[in-house]
């Protein structure tokens, strides 16, 4: 009777722990976003009008073509969730960029809550942007700025478009 007894104090608590981690353990691990997230939207304090294609791209470090290869990881900084992309450049507006180079994203999962900057939605992996960007040394990555730093393309129409409208902003930035 007594040792049935002990049995069911430990086979008890480790059931339970074992389907607690089941359940808890593979989202953590994957770090898989939630289904129907919380949307936050954090506002930018920028010195630009993140709007105006001149303002952008007098802003930016780099300003270029690529595309969304892979989301490979995540980092809070400042508070908040950012997201890092690697990032495939196919051509240059302004910079010399050149291969596959990490583009972070003010942005991200945080448990149930999506963040996301000026409500710029996360960087889609296949799809092709124009990226206006500004270095950061310390990350060796290339932060994306909101709304006007992340515009997708799909055709080749509107990819003409992106190139001489933003040619014509670089040689009319506004640093």
């Amino acid at each position: 009777g007594k040792s049935k007894r002990k049995w069911s104090y430990i086979i008890g608590p480790l059931i339970a722990a074992s389907l607690a981690l089941g359940i808890f353990v593979p989202n953590y691990f994957l770090n898989n976003p939630p289904v129907n997230p919380i949307i936050r939207t954090m506002e930018t304090n920028t010195v630009i009008d993140i709007n105006n294609p001149r303002e952008v791209v007098g802003f930016s470090d780099n300003v270029f073509l690529g595309k969304v290869i892979k989301q490979v990881g995540r980092k809070p900084l400042n508070g908040y969730p950012e997201t890092q992309f690697e990032v495939e450049v196919n051509d240059n507006i302004k910079g010399e960029l050149k291969g596959t180079i990490k583009v972070n994203q003010q942005g991200g999962y945080d448990g149930e809550y999506l963040f996301l900057m000026e409500n710029d939605k996360l960087l889609v992996e296949g799809q092709t942007y124009l990226f206006a960007t500004r270095y950061l040394k310390e990350e060796n990555w290339h932060t994306v700025i909101p709304v006007g730093g992340d515009i997708p393309f799909n055709s080749d129409e509107e990819k003409k478009e992106l190139i001489e409208k933003y040619k014509k902003a670089y040689k009319e930035e506004i640093p």
